[in-house]
């Protein structure tokens, strides 16, 4: 199976899944391109259909930047207007024998839409067809311009670290720059006036889904720790509430850290018979409706770890290695750095890592704190017992 992209359209994918039944076909793309330039992607099926047989697929696409805020500019009282262009019909390789669009926006407040019968607009809901017989690689404008109470939430930058420690737990270390990517605010911000919840673009509100059991959380920036945070325990896991500092509009960003620990049992798992171990944990940011343009993942694994091996559920950009020293450490921990852009909630996925590390080695610090305190103690009874006087004194004899 085949699925076909315009160039435009294909510089805004970010994410490609095509599903038969519970079961995920592998999704690549392939050299050939469509009459009109168009990228093609290639999706493998299990097993080849004969003919006159069938299969149902689910083909789930993830596209960053194609709402454009329209006005670039709004006051803080004005409606946060964006417009979409796309394409009527799907964009297929193969005839479409018969296709219905369904569009579901955030308000029911449409500014302008193609009008292309037949098509309904009840509420939130705008539906296009059904249409028939669209013939392989038909193009046809689609434009809506509507109300957003969409969040524009864009990370510019996240480094993630985890850190694995076999005598403690997997301590996560994450840096955020954020932006909110909608219209600009056109003039002098007001906090009368946003207090009257005239707030226009703006967002001041992130909800974090941590793993279960999470401890340690610290959410901090440059100037120090943020209180405007609640963090509370679910049947899933530990959610945390979050505000920033001041509330983001268009254009404006900030940076902050966040830090948890995870005990280590409920990640890193042993293979049994061997001295191997695996972590097991998710790929992208725990932020509920984040979109992450640029996102570095360090996992730093315990010193004398080898064989160190790594699978991800999509593709990444880059793969690195690099060596980080920190107390107790002779040689340094071996730290694997992926990379990869353009990542969105489809991304938040469980990736591996696999590594030996043997078992005289997880004792190796203690034992390192053990030896110190016994050598300090030693020196201080011997320096207290040493005579470094010299000669002797005498005393005078009084009569």
């Amino acid at each position: 199976m085949l699925l076909a992209f315009s160039e435009e359209r294909h510089q805004n994918l970010s994410y490609a899944k095509v599903n038969s039944g519970k079961s995920k076909l592998l999704v690549r793309q392939i050299d050939d391109k469509g009459p009109d330039g168009e990228v093609l992607y290639k999706a493998s099926l299990s097993k080849a259909l004969g003919p006159n047989q069938a299969r149902k697929l689910t083909v789930i696409l993830g596209f960053m930047g194609i709402l454009v805020p329209y006005p670039q500019y709004v006051k803080q009282n004005d409606p946060h207007l964006v417009k979409y262009n796309g394409c009527l019909y799907v964009t297929s390789p193969y005839l479409v024998k018969k296709q219905t669009t369904t569009i579901k926006l955030s308000t029911p407040n449409v500014i302008s839409s193609t009008k292309a019968k037949p098509h309904s607009h009840k509420g939130d809901k705008i539906t296009y067809g059904p249409y028939t017989n669209i013939k392989a690689y038909t193009h046809k404008a689609l434009s809506l311009h509507f109300e957003s109470k969409a969040e524009f939430s864009t990370v510019t930058e996240m480094e993630r670290e985890i850190k694995v420690c076999h005598w403690g737990g997997v301590v996560f270390t994450e840096t955020y720059n954020l932006r909110n990517s909608g219209a600009y605010l056109k003039d002098v911000f007001s906090r009368i006036e946003y207090e009257r919840m005239q707030r226009g673009s703006s967002f001041d509100f992130l909800t974090a889904k941590l793993p279960a059991n999470s401890y340690g959380i610290d959410y901090r920036d440059d100037i120090g720790n943020i209180s405007t945070s609640n963090v509370r325990e679910t049947s899933k896991g530990v959610v945390m509430e979050m505000r920033p500092r001041f509330p983001l509009f268009g254009g404006w960003h900030t940076v902050f850290k966040l830090f948890y620990t995870v005990p280590i049992m409920q990640l890193v798992k042993s293979i049994v018979g061997s001295s191997s171990y695996i972590l097991n944990t998710t790929f992208s940011t725990p932020f509920e409706g984040l979109i992450v343009e640029d996102a570095t993942i360090k996992i730093v694994l315990p010193e004398g770890s080898s064989n160190i091996k790594w699978v991800t559920p999509f593709a990444i950009d880059s793969v690195d290695t690099e060596v980080q020293k920190t107390y107790l450490d002779l040689t340094g921990r071996p730290v694997l750095v992926l990379k990869a852009k353009n990542l969105m909630r489809y991304h938040n996925q469980y990736f591996q890592v696999w590594y030996s590390y043997p078992s005289i080695m997880i004792h190796r610090g203690p034992l390192f704190v053990v030896i110190g305190f016994a050598t300090f103690f030693a020196c201080v009874i011997i320096a207290s017992r040493l005579d470094l006087t010299i000669g002797s004194s005498t005393k005078d004899k009084t009569e």
